[in-house]
């Protein structure tokens, strides 16, 4: 097995370095793939791209989150999230609430348009064949994995 030194000059296994790049060109590759699908139903809801991660923080079935927690959760400003909720607000999609715990806190919920976006979103990458090799345990595995993966300070 070659030995080779990588840019932080830690010693690795060659093939260990090929794997890992080999990981995150194919998790790249499925991401565009689910991402055209996302960018087609936006397009077809009038949604502009620039949304789309507060769009994701505002997933069905979760507590309305406040906006500084949709900007921690994207490592952005809230002023950024500010933005994007209103361009939300104005298509319909997201109404702002008083948080029920603390009235000074903001929340965004989705509205009855919102949901159906979700459910055209789901839908649609449903049936786009993304997950039609993978039977259901794989597809609970590809989730454990890839939530085990994601970055520990979310």
């Amino acid at each position: 097995m070659t030995v080779d030194r990588d840019p932080q000059g830690t010693t690795a296994a060659r093939p260990d370095v090929e794997r890992k790049g080999e990981i995150v060109r194919v998790l790249m590759e499925v991401g565009d793939a689910a991402n055209a699908v996302v960018a087609q139903v936006l397009g077809e809801f009038g949604v502009p791209a620039s949304v789309t991660g507060t769009l994701w923080a505002l997933a069905p079935g979760n507590e309305p989150p406040t906006m500084r927690d949709i900007a921690a959760r994207l490592r952005c400003d809230p002023s950024t999230v500010s933005l994007a909720a209103d361009k939300l607000q104005r298509l319909g999609l997201v109404a702002r609430q008083s948080h029920p715990g603390d009235g000074r806190k903001r929340t965004l919920a989705l509205t009855e348009h919102g949901h159906e976006l979700w459910q055209a979103l789901r839908a649609r990458l449903h049936a786009s064949g993304l997950f039609a090799r993978l039977d259901a345990q794989e597809q609970d595995t590809l989730l454990a994995l890839l939530t085990k993966m994601r970055d520990p300070s979310r």
